[in-house]
């Protein structure tokens, strides 16, 4: 369930969207979207991704003593998650913002954190629900985002999201 505050992407799911290029939809059922100032400061985003972010997304920055302190918690508790990765959990855990990810450690530490999340074969099942996209819709931009983009979805995973969504008999 979207959050009432808002969505902030991290880099994974910014890239995803980028390249389906589905920001009206998102923008329709997860307003407000967000993306931390570190995850545009990384100099690892291309050039086309940084200007959708830019151009979809309302960046934020860490802005209070809570969400600094966050931070800090959890670059020790955490020390493999990446400085914009963290500052997107601390902005999300204070601004009780829907976490968007496929970051298996960023979804990992949302569930400890209590911190709602989402994932993006979450999201292209709300495609179907939403009656935005069909069935095979979604299936075919999840495997574009895998054969295209290079996105790594565990086979299993991938199987059992195809087979629940087929049976969900929506198309």
């Amino acid at each position: 369930m979207p959050s009432l505050n808002g969505t902030i992407l991290d880099a994974t799911a910014l890239i995803d969207f980028r390249w389906l290029n589905e920001w009206e939809w998102l923008q329709l059922h997860y307003s407000p979207l967000f993306i931390a100032q570190d995850v545009l400061d990384s100099d690892r985003l291309e050039a086309l991704t940084r200007e959708a972010a830019e151009q979809y997304l309302t960046s934020l920055t860490l802005d209070t003593e809570e969400m600094f302190a966050s931070f800090l918690e959890l670059g020790q508790n955490i020390p493999l998650l990446s400085i914009a990765d963290r500052s997107t959990i601390a902005i999300a855990r204070h601004r009780l913002l829907m976490c968007a990810s496929d970051d298996g450690l960023v979804v990992k530490t949302c569930k400890k954190y209590q911190i709602a999340y989402i994932r993006t074969l979450r999201l292209l099942s709300e495609m179907v629900t939403t009656q935005y996209k069909t069935v095979a819709d979604v299936i075919t931009m999840a495997d574009a985002l895998i054969q295209e983009r290079g996105k790594y979805i565990a086979p299993g995973i991938l199987a059992n999201w195809k087979k629940n969504l087929s049976q969900s008999g929506t198309n």
